[in-house]
């Protein structure tokens, strides 16, 4: 009886929470919607390719989170992490907020903020290159969901395979721009159980401020903005985009 119960509480830790279901019904009504041509126009293709983003966001905390409780943070289900929930995260607006409006804003994938994990209770340090890399890997996921979707959408419903194609090309910049070995991000925490001590103890203070070197290089710095862009442009061409839908999907996203 004890374990079912145990069985019972880890199954509603890990199940999707009502926000995260709500904006998956809105993304999946939006995707029929333009399919069908019961909705069209820029607006509609903006709503469906953003509410992907912040599914991706989800899915990208998720991740870290899920691999964290796997790896020996068994308090992690407590933090209601693995609900999917976009207001459970450390924080809403540097983990959802700020990414979709520097997404909104520059017309790239921007990475969040991650989830607050116990790193003294991690098994090793494989565990913990794993949790860092988790992330980048949810936005693999997504890339190919939206890749398969493209693929397998008529030709003729141009709105939506432009739509397809910005969400996917927000996948390329934000998996590109998480795997930077730059403290703070993805690319660095990958490396960072591996490194001497003398090395990591400098990198975790200027981890802190990862998100506001961030926020200045793409707010100053346009040469920085756009190589990125490039490189996720040549990224989302590589894996199968087409550059006509890529173009459509940028103008459908900028709408002012």
């Amino acid at each position: 009886m004890a374990g079912s119960q145990q069985g019972k509480r880890t199954a509603r830790a890990v199940s999707p929470g009502a926000n995260f279901l709500l904006l998956l019904l809105i993304f999946a009504g939006l995707g029929i919607g333009l399919r069908r041509e019961w909705v069209s126009g820029r607006g509609a293709a903006f709503v469906f390719a953003f509410t992907g983003w912040v599914l991706s966001l989800c899915l990208h905390e998720f991740g870290h989170a899920w691999v964290a409780w796997k790896g020996g943070d068994d308090r992690i289900r407590e933090t209601g992490y693995l609900t999917l929930d976009p207001l459970r995260y450390v924080d809403p607006i540097f983990s959802i907020v700020m990414p979709v409006i520097f997404t909104l804003l520059g017309g790239l994938g921007f990475p969040g903020g991650a989830v607050r994990i116990d790193r003294r209770r991690i098994r090793n340090r494989l565990w913990q290159s794993a949790i860092s890399a988790a992330g980048p890997a949810m936005n693999g996921l997504c890339l190919l969901f939206f890749l398969i979707l493209y693929k397998v959408t008529s030709e003729n419903a141009l709105e939506l395979r432009a739509a397809l194609a910005a969400a996917g090309f927000f996948q390329c910049t934000a998996i590109i721009l998480n795997l930077m070995p730059v403290p703070g991000l993805d690319g660095y925490g990958i490396l960072d159980p591996w490194l001497p001590e003398d090395i990591r103890r400098p990198c975790r203070r200027l981890a802190r401020h990862s998100g506001l070197i961030l926020t200045a290089l793409f707010a100053f710095s346009h040469s920085f903005s756009a190589a990125v862009g490039q490189a996720g442009f040549h990224f989302a061409l590589a894996i199968g985009f087409a550059p006509s839908a890529m173009r459509d999907g940028y103008l459908a996203l900028h709408l002012w």
